[in-house]
């Protein structure tokens, strides 16, 4: 479970869509165009400078020529390079939105579960200023070049192929939650049997109804929810961090150390090196 945390907390380059494809390389493009570099870099400034308070509270610091410098190579270098190479195309009248979704991420920080559903919607649905044109299936290098899907979700360059990344849901196909893939809405469950399986988004048990406590790590309840083993009920998760879980599903960072019998602590909208920038090479 624990290898789903990078995904649905990584929601502020997620919403960018673009993966670096050259790594240490905040560079302007070299093509004759740099109109998009240069308007994703004011972008990310405006973004870095609210994102203080967030990265302060989550890191104890905050580095905002790191932050920028982070975007300048993971979202506005391979746009850019998208839209000149025709692969992509840039919309000005989404950056006002989008700001406001990233905006209000920042604000709740460190998000339960719940929260992080909906501010994914809000972010996918309104972070649009680089579209790729790649329709999801086809191949690809860089998330910048796949096309986004209609409504609220987003798309990423997974093993070189564009993939759709959404909130399903009742009825839809889905997977089990692990890893790069879509989760199904708020109050729902994968009935998958596990890892590589298929299964749909159905209704999950409500807090306080019973589940089956024998199976340690089962997503019956629904993700944000667990089931006790104790007493045998569906119960919301809320360990930000610290003792009390025998299952990462008792945790909001879904990460739960059974020897010590605590929870990692819950991660935050922003990454450390998007607060701090990237450590220097010794």
């Amino acid at each position: 479970m624990r290898r789903l945390v990078p995904v649905v907390f990584a929601l502020i380059v997620a919403g960018c869509s673009s993966d670096s494809t050259e790594e240490g390389s905040p560079n302007p493009p070299s093509g004759p165009n740099t109109v998009v570099y240069e308007e994703c870099v004011s972008f990310a400034t405006q973004l870095c400078a609210d994102a203080e308070g967030c990265c302060t509270e989550t890191y104890g610091g905050f580095d905002v020529d790191g932050c920028v410098a982070t975007f300048k190579r993971d979202v506005c270098r391979p746009g850019a390079d998208a839209v000149n190479a025709h692969r992509a195309q840039f919309d000005e009248t989404a950056v006002a939105g989008c700001l406001a979704a990233q905006a209000e991420a920042h604000r709740v920080c460190v998000p339960t579960w719940t929260q992080t559903l909906e501010l994914r919607k809000k972010i996918n649905a309104a972070c649009r200023v680089i579209d790729g044109k790649n329709p999801p299936g086809t191949g690809c290098s860089t998330s910048a070049t796949c096309k986004r899907p209609d409504g609220n979700g987003a798309v990423e360059c997974i093993k070189n192929a564009c993939t759709v990344i959404e909130v399903l849901a009742e009825g839809a196909p889905c997977s089990f939650p692990s890893g790069p893939v879509s989760v199904c809405d708020e109050g729902l469950t994968c009935d998958s049997s596990g890892v590589g399986s298929a299964g749909h988004c159905v209704r999950a048990p409500s807090v306080g109804d019973s589940c089956d406590p024998s199976a340690l790590e089962s997503t019956e309840c629904g993700l944000g929810r667990y089931c006790d083993v104790l007493s045998g009920t569906c119960k919301s998760t809320d360990n930000f961090g610290g003792p009390g879980c025998v299952q990462s599903t008792e945790c909001v960072s879904f990460d739960c150390d059974r020897a010590a019998n605590t929870c990692a602590s819950a991660p935050a909208v922003l990454s450390r090196q998007t607060c701090l920038g990237a450590p220097q090479e010794p």
